[in-house]
């Protein structure tokens, strides 16, 4: 489903809380997918929220229009086929999938060995795209039984997209697994010092003046090449003012 209209000053956390406590009466909220979302910075102004249960969508879509927090929502369907919106999220798209992101996955048979189900749910879940680490544990009360929820991270959203749509395999043990949701974002009081990921400090250090001062430009040496193009995102990033 497509989302807008919630206040983008909200942290990534707070909106994924008050999208899970608004929609809680259409299904189970899998994800809200923050197109280009970093911590401590503005929301992007459209999110993607993914919903599992009957009449999902039609629950949904007669939220739109209705107020949280203060703002009012508005609600579109957008299945996994549309291709309709992608104009909107390809700015952020392609970054987007280089994002490791974690969720949770149950339904395998947790009487089987741990090393089978590690092995079996990875090379099921690897046909989907990259999958980064698997991690399934022994369930603490009985050990002759693994934890019902295993922990996959995964690179990218269209990855992510593609693992929420699993329910069930032709593995052995893996007949009922599907995705339970995928993590949310920490909180940004975690980041150290509270500081913007893109910030610098526009005062040239102590050893960067001694060493300026040690070594004079030699006129002979060439000048460097222009490096601008080649600068890694966000630096050469390009700015679409539509997509919030």
């Amino acid at each position: 489903m497509y989302v807008e209209g919630y206040d983008t000053s909200l942290s990534g956390l707070s909106l994924v809380l008050s999208m899970r406590k608004h929609f809680k009466s259409c299904g189970e909220l899998l994800h809200v997918y923050i197109p280009g979302y970093m911590k401590l910075r503005i929301l992007n102004r459209f999110a993607l929220i993914y919903l599992r249960g009957e009449g999902a969508e039609e629950k949904a879509l007669k939220l739109s229009g209705s107020c949280m927090g203060g703002h009012t929502l508005v609600v579109e369907p957008y299945p996994f086929h549309a291709t309709h919106l992608d104009h909107k999220f390809a700015p952020t798209r392609y970054f987007d999938n280089f994002k490791y992101i974690r969720m949770y996955f149950e339904g395998y048979n947790t009487s089987l060995p741990l090393d089978y189900v590690e092995s079996m749910l990875y090379q099921e879940l690897a046909k989907c795209g990259r999958v980064l680490n698997i991690d399934v544990d022994q369930d603490v009360e009985n050990e002759a039984l693994l934890e019902r929820v295993a922990l996959v991270a995964a690179e990218g959203i269209d990855m992510v997209e593609r693992l929420l749509q699993i329910c069930g395999s032709d593995v052995k043990g893996l007949e009922n697994i599907k995705s339970s949701g995928v993590l949310t974002p920490e909180s940004d009081e975690a980041s150290t010092g509270n500081l913007s990921p893109w910030h610098f400090d526009s005062t040239p250090s102590r050893t960067t003046s001694v060493m300026a001062a040690r070594a004079p430009e030699d006129p002979y040496l060439p000048k460097p090449p222009y490096l601008g193009s080649f600068l890694p995102y966000p630096w050469n990033a390009r700015v679409d003012s539509g997509t919030g």
